[in-house]
Formats: C-alpha cells, sequence, structure tokens
C-alpha cells in the first residue's frame, strides 16, 4: 500500500500479488473470490489512475510529452530522497512549460495542473490498493470462521 503513495514501487502488481499468494495458501473458495475482486478493482484503478489525470491534462492543453520531461525530474532523486524526486520534477515540468509558451504565468499554471494530475495518479491508486488491504482483511476474517 506504501507504493501508492511513494511511487517507487508499483502498488498494484504487489498488492495483487500478496492476495494472490494468499488466496493460493489458503484455498478456499472464498478466498480466491477475494482475489477476483482485488484483481478486478486492482485494474480499474490501474486504468482510471491514466485516464482521469490525461484528462485533466489535455483539458489544460498540456501535451503529453510534458510528463515525459517530468519523468526527467529522476535526476532530483539523486539530489535528496524523497523530496528530490518530486521537486525534481516539478523544476522539470515548468523549464519544459516555459520553454514551450515563453511565459512564466502560463508555465507555472500547467506545472500546478501537472501536479493535480499527479496527485490524483496518487489518489486513484491509493484507493485502490487500501480497497484491496479492505477485502483482503475480510477475506482473512472469512478464512478464519472456516467459510
Amino acid at each position: 500500500v506504501i507504493g501508492a503513495v511513494v511511487q517507487v514501487w508499483p502498488s498494484a502488481p504487489l498488492v495483487g500479488g500478496a492476495i494472490l499468494v494468499w488466496a493460493w495458501m489458503t484455498g478456499t473458495t472464498s478466498a480466491w473470490i477475494i482475489f477476483v475482486v482485488v484483481a478486478l478493482v486492482l485494474i480499474l484503478g490501474t486504468v482510471l489512475k491514466y485516464v482521469i489525470p490525461a484528462r485533466g491534462m489535455n483539458k489544460a492543453g498540456i501535451p503529453q510529452s510534458t510528463l515525459v520531461w517530468g519523468a526527467a525530474g529522476v535526476v532530483g532523486w539523486f539530489i535528496g530522497l524523497p523530496l528530490g524526486l518530486v521537486l525534481g520534477m516539478v523544476a522539470a515540468i515548468f523549464i519544459v512549460e516555459y520553454l514551450r509558451s515563453k511565459d512564466t504565468a502560463t508555465a507555472w499554471a500547467s506545472t500546478l495542473q501537472a501536479l493535480k494530475a499527479f496527485g490524483w495518479t496518487i489518489a486513484i491508486e491509493l484507493i485502490a490498493a487500501l480497497t484491496s488491504a479492505t477485502a483482503w482483511g475480510i477475506g482473512v476474517a472469512l478464512a478464519a470462521t472456516g467459510n
């Protein structure tokens, strides 16, 4: 679940994989039903975490290439963890947008929109991971009662 917030580890495969191992080790029908529900939630979350932020970026007129350059903010990772990654991404997006628009206000507005999109990505992934963990908790309770 931490991977949903930290954005270094992919939370959906880790959460889904852990629940898959649990379902396999438990071997009950309810465990496999929980796994299927979790897999569907994680797949939906993965799709939505790309679609919703991309829509917001498109409405704001920000090209997708800006986010690619924002990924260059990974250089900030080596400057200082974890704050360096975020600051590097913000700086990279601002620079790319400033070079594209030649206007500081427009570049800053685009940077804020990109940060909102990034926030949506984190929120959607976190909701999917927490929903999956909750379903797993229900599954553990069911397995403990023998169902």
